[in-house]
């Protein structure tokens, strides 16, 4: 399904959307939009916000969501210690948690 509607092959190792820009996503969802009667009046941050709800549904932590979302992530108050000398998530933990959200 998720291939159909982002009209991409996704790969089976490594980054799940390497060559997707947030220009692209946009664009897409609008051509979406305009064929899918149920996404009227809809926005792009509208499945943001769903995919980050099911993300925390899911008992996601936080920082692992925000990585994926591409948001600062605030797992230390300093921000130093993951901040400065962590490389962050694995691509493999982040295919995992979107492996576990279930598109409706």
């Amino acid at each position: 399904i998720l291939e159909n509607l982002l009209d991409t092959t996704l790969p089976t190792t490594g980054r799940l959307f390497p060559t997707m820009t947030v220009d692209k996503v946009v664009k897409r969802y609008a051509f979406l939009r305009r064929q899918l009667p149920e996404l009227q009046g809809t926005v792009y941050h509208s499945t943001r916000k769903w995919f980050i709800t099911q993300c925390e549904r899911t008992r996601t932590p936080e920082h692992f969501t925000a990585s994926i979302v591409g948001h600062q992530s605030a797992r230390s108050e300093n921000k130093l210690t993951y901040g400065l000398y962590s490389a962050g998530i694995s691509d493999a933990q982040k295919r995992g948690i979107i492996d576990q959200i279930k598109i409706p």
